[in-house]
């Protein structure tokens, strides 16, 4: 079995042969500790995230405040499962921090025997196989709506290696989580920077050594002229052509500009749609939210492309693209652009509310000085963030080689 191929179907897996065989049942017991409920006493609760997140703190209720009074405490080493949401991965081990915590009875509390590891079984089961083992043991007929049958989990069976190399394993793993954490660290302390530079620097409340001058208040009306650009019909995306940009791809771009073209359209679209040029600025005109709209990129290629419909472009000539971007991203514009939408399921907006926009303006020198600085912030975030990725690609590698016995750990020495 290759790297990166892990199946769904156990029977396939090639694990060690000295790996001992267990039904699950063998492994983990259910346990119930009831709590009994009082109106004023405060009580910690929690709930599991998807994906294998691990476990967060809902905060404290009093007893008064919590309407299903069935609850259940649990302890450190616990492993605890949403049974309405485990086919999306909602289970963890309980970490010390949530000891004493309590659970509905919408989730099953499970202990360990001396065979199995809590922290090795927390990596265990995110194997392709432990996934469907969790699928198939829910019964229902809609994804959101399964609900997991317990007894016919634990009568599924799994390999696992020997206490001592469950210890390396989770040993390996653990220095990989580790480094995760510390990357996740700095790209949380990388982004608190620059939105205290955005704060700061775009308000004029900190200003740049060497620029004195007063900034001037402007209307993005006075800057130059709004447009909306024009749709195409699905028949004339192709995948080779003209470069052309839609609202939803201005939505999920993570950074202040446009870095590259995913989408192209044929000649015919081409007449259709509305052309920029560089240094244009490229708006969302709609979206199913407030928070959708009017989120701007700065349109930064040499050649030229189309926005489509649902799009606002801004020609402008005099200012720095990179700057207004920036400016138009902040708190200032956002909390403006939040009461200007129009529509429910649906919100959109206009050219003119665009227009009404206000701001201070810097002297050009100091945007782009400004600018750079602000670049320089999302290049460093850019780049932890590519590195963070590498690192959780690292430990799914390690996961399926070290969890399936492909590699082994050494058992005198951990490496």
């Amino acid at each position: 079995m290759s790297i990166g191929k892990l199946g769904y179907d156990y029977k396939k897996y090639l694990f060690p042969e000295d790996w001992k065989e267990y039904e699950l049942s063998q492994l983990l017991e259910v346990i119930e500790r009831p709590v009994d409920m009082v109106d004023e006493k405060e009580y910690d609760l929690i709930t599991v995230k998807r994906n294998f997140g691990g476990i967060q703190n809902r905060g404290k209720f009093t007893g008064k405040e919590i309407l299903v009074k069935s609850q259940f405490q649990i302890r450190e080493g616990d492993f605890i499962i949403s049974k309405r949401q485990i086919v999306h991965g909602a289970c963890a081990v309980v970490p010390k921090k949530y000891a004493g915590a309590t659970v509905s009875n919408e989730y099953d509390v499970m202990n360990f025997n001396n065979r199995l590891l809590p922290l090795f079984f927390n990596y265990y089961v995110q194997l392709p196989f432990m996934k469907r083992y969790f699928y198939i043991a829910s019964d229902g007929v809609h994804v959101e709506k399964l609900r997991f049958k317990t007894s016919d989990w634990l009568r599924q069976k799994i390999r696992v290696p020997s206490i001592i190399e469950q210890q390396n394993i989770v040993s390996v793993l653990a220095t990989s989580d580790r480094n995760i954490g510390l990357k996740e660290q700095l790209i949380a302390e990388k982004k608190q920077l620059k939105k205290w530079l955005m704060q700061n620097l775009l308000t004029g409340k900190e200003r740049l050594v060497g620029f004195t001058q007063e900034w001037e208040g402007v209307r993005l009306g006075d800057l130059g002229e709004l447009a909306r650009g024009k749709g195409v019909s699905k028949s004339n995306v192709v995948e080779i052509g003209y470069p052309f940009i839609s609202y939803g791809e201005i939505y999920t771009i993570h950074n202040i500009k446009i870095k590259e073209y995913r989408t192209f359209i044929n000649a015919k679209g081409r007449k259709e749609s509305f052309r920029m040029y560089k240094g244009d600025i490229v708006f969302t005109g709609s979206g199913e939210s407030a928070n959708e709209i009017g989120k701007a990129v700065a349109f930064l290629f040499d050649d030229e492309a189309y926005a489509g419909g649902d799009t606002i472009v801004l020609t402008q000539k005099s200012n720095d693209s990179l700057f207004l971007t920036y400016m138009l991203n902040s708190n200032h514009v956002i909390n403006q652009l939040a009461s200007l939408g129009q529509g429910n399921s649906v919100v959109h907006i206009y050219p003119f509310q665009l227009a009404q926009i206000s701001f201070p303006l810097p002297p050009h020198p100091e945007q782009i000085a400004i600018a750079k600085i602000l670049s320089t912030a999302d290049h460093e975030i850019d780049l932890y963030e590519k590195q963070l990725e590498e690192l959780k690609k690292q430990k799914k590698a390690l996961m399926q080689l070290l969890l399936t016995g492909i590699v082994r750990v050494n058992v005198e020495k951990v490496i």
